[in-house]
């Protein structure tokens, strides 16, 4: 009897050590960054103006930390172990305001609507994914940017901002070096659309 109650008590204790040994055993989950900046920034003398640059916007299913991928037409998942440290807009916001500080246009450039703002820029992810459809695999960054004049009655001037970065290795790591290097692609169009528009 008493054998048979150590064995009762101790077979529960196994299983639980080998249930801890595969949670230890979990992969960690990695968070990554976007944070490359344009290496040449389209610069431009102007008239004396501020610039207030909204934070950037995104679809609900790219306004998150997780890591969009697709690997069938229509669909998107999220990787299971890799995210973003902070959601795309959170990340896309300081690197807007640094480039658009880089181009010398602006007397002043705001991360916040303030007054004194001459102008505002606003931002949208419409997609930020690793598309894994096609051989080799691309990420695909897509924005759409407004700029608005303060106090002057008519639209604002739009422009769409689509890049499609190939990736030197297929997974999550290859997809957020292409990612930072389609970023840094996007925010160099983004300065030249501004200063286009600032003429």
């Amino acid at each position: 009897m008493r054998k048979a109650w150590r064995a009762g008590v101790v077979l529960p204790l196994v299983l639980l050590a080998g249930c801890a040994g595969l949670a230890l055993d979990e992969p960690a989950m990695t968070s990554a960054l976007l944070d490359q900046l344009p290496a040449d920034v389209p610069r431009a003398r102007c008239a004396p103006a501020v610039l207030s640059v909204r934070r950037p916007q995104a679809r609900p299913v790219y306004d998150t930390v997780q890591m969009a991928y697709t690997d069938r037409p229509h669909q998107v998942a999220f990787f299971a172990h890799h995210q973003w440290a902070e959601t795309p807009g959170q990340m896309l916001h300081p690197l807007l305001v640094r480039t658009l500080e880089g181009t010398g246009c602006f007397t002043s450039v705001l991360a916040a609507p303030g007054a004194g703002a001459t102008h505002t820029l606003s931002t949208d992810i419409m997609e930020l994914v690793q598309d894994f459809t096609q051989e080799p695999p691309v990420l695909r960054l897509s924005l759409r940017m407004g700029l608005a004049a303060e106090g002057v009655v008519r639209p604002p001037a739009q422009r769409e901002i689509a890049v499609v970065q190939a990736m030197r290795q297929k997974g999550p790591l290859g997809g957020v070096e292409a990612a930072n290097q389609a970023m840094a692609r996007a925010l160099a169009q983004a300065a030249a659309f501004v200063l286009q528009e600032m003429r």
